[in-house]
């Protein structure tokens, strides 16, 4: 396409038949502010990517000429001046009113040449938001910076800045006829320096208590350690016959056995109980920035019973949960993360090239209880345990250096995913956590807090509502030598959700 917008270049375009980053076509023009604002986006858009054409009067997509009442009329100021008041800079435009005959009649086909820009890129300084007649919409974000993306106009991202920012400083350097980089363009560099300017979902590893008992039951005991109150309930029940299936969790402390089960004939702790006393209110501990720690603890056990029932052995040391291996088939775990079932192994054992136990590594958690305000959040963090032999650590420098180049490897959609393994081991298929039983039952939504942000990445694919339900593939097991493996024949260095 030639620079200067004759009425010969102006029949060429008309009749093109396609749009392309450089070339955009409008059937209509209401001079409404929502048709202004579109066209501002557009405009930002082409200036930035190097320049292009507007056509008004082609139907987009047909590609027909169809045109303008031959009354419009618009001069080439007026035009920059409207789409200037809700940008940083002014993008240099040149206009034609180029008048042909449509089915016998004329028609004004308004084109707009919009010359790349120079020295800095052009953003909007405010919101575009405007209301037509379906409702509220907006046309473009405060601070985005907007190029073409084949036939449209979008936020820039990643290597499109770059190729804006590059074209920009070459564009710039030809018109000033200098081999130095102007500061102007230079200054564009701070403006990717803020996230962009766009709603984001930003996910936690929270997940809200929902339903708590109302009261903290407490009793008076003469036993001061656990396992001597599990013996005494183990003796008890085999004189009478009838093996013990559940006990509540429990708290000692202050010679009292605090639990949220009542102390009635169901419940194998009030064989332990020399006399009750008054309920405690749940919400006077929580409440009570001197006891909700308490609260806290109790409701840990309740968390460190459900995962022992899962198979889950608890590093008191190290404060994580992983599955011990002591010989065997691996223990695994088969699940359906999304429409296809798959089976997730708990324990990979790592071989050298003899084919001697190297090191095993657990799938593994950090998972606890907090008070945040006036909530309760169970916390969820994914980790890796490394045993030497399924069951002891390996030494600490040794693991230090796996460690390291594992995480090397780990990212965000491989926590989230793991996360997700976490809520199926604690949940089941259902869409809670359930902790203790009957009266004494904690209820934990599988739902983690997720609040929107008005920055973030522009585009991001991992930022919609349903993105934990949307991690639907196993991502890749990798295998981590401690001696050899590198980045590049590391398998996680490609995409792991991929199908």
């Amino acid at each position: 396409m030639g620079n200067e917008l004759t009425p010969d270049l102006a029949e060429d375009l008309i009749r093109r038949g396609y749009e392309a980053p450089e070339l955009d076509f409008k059937s209509q023009f209401d001079d409404s502010t929502g048709a202004w604002m579109e066209l501002a986006k557009d405009i930002y858009g082409m200036a930035n990517a190097g320049g292009g054409f507007i056509v008004i009067g082609v139907k987009d997509g047909a590609f027909t000429p169809i045109g303008l009442d031959e009354s419009f009329h618009k001069d080439t100021q007026e035009w920059i001046d409207r789409v200037s008041k809700w940008s940083d800079a002014r993008p240099n435009l040149d206009y034609l009113e180029f008048v042909k005959k449509v089915k016998g009649k004329n028609r004004k086909f308004p084109i707009l040449h919009v010359q790349g820009s120079l020295g800095t890129l052009i953003t909007p300084k405010m919101d575009g938001n405007y209301t037509d007649l379906s409702g509220q919409k907006i046309a473009f974000r405060q601070g985005a910076i907007y190029t073409r993306r084949d036939t449209s106009t979008a936020i820039a991202t990643g290597k499109e800045f770059w190729n804006l920012f590059w074209s920009l400083q070459k564009r710039t350097a030809e018109r000033s006829a200098s081999t130095v980089t102007p500061l102007e363009v230079i200054s564009v560099l701070n403006k990717k320096a803020e996230p962009d300017t766009i709603q984001e979902t930003l996910w936690f590893n929270l997940f809200p208590v929902t339903e708590i008992p109302d009261y903290i039951r407490v009793a008076e005991t003469e036993f001061r350690d656990p396992k001597a109150l599990y013996d005494h309930i183990d003796d008890r029940a085999s004189e009478g016959g009838n093996p013990i299936r559940y006990v509540p969790s429990f708290m000692l402390g202050e010679k009292q056995i605090y639990s949220f089960h009542p102390f009635d004939e169901s419940n194998p702790l009030s064989l332990c109980v020399t006399r009750r006393s008054q309920p405690i209110p749940t919400k006077a501990w929580m409440d009570d920035e001197t006891r909700n720690q308490s609260l806290v603890m109790l409701l840990n056990f309740n968390l460190k019973d459900l995962c022992r029932k899962r198979g889950f052995f608890f590093d008191r040391r190290r404060e994580r949960f992983f599955v011990r291996y002591f010989g065997g088939p691996v223990p695994e775990i088969t699940w359906k993360p999304y429409k296809r079932t798959s089976t997730r192994q708990l324990v990979f054992l790592k071989v050298d090239s003899q084919g001697r136990l190297s090191y095993c590594e657990h799938f593994a958690g950090r998972l606890r209880f907090v008070v945040l305000g006036k909530g309760i959040f169970l916390v969820i963090e994914p980790i890796r345990v490394l045993t030497a032999d399924g069951v002891l650590p390996i030494d600490q420098r040794r693991n230090t250096r796996i460690s390291t180049q594992k995480g090397f490897f780990y990212h965000n959609n491989n926590y989230l995913y793991d996360m997700k393994f976490w809520l199926h081991i604690l949940a089941g298929n259902r869409d809670e956590i359930h902790l203790g039983q009957g009266p004494g039952k904690i209820t934990v939504s599988v739902l983690p807090i997720n609040p929107k942000a008005s920055f973030g990445i522009a585009d991001d694919q991992y930022t919609g509502e349903d993105f934990l339900d949307s991690l639907k593939s196993e991502p890749i097991e990798y295998t981590i030598s401690y001696e050899e493996d590198t980045a590049e024949d590391n398998p996680l260095t490609e995409t792991p959700l991929e199908e």
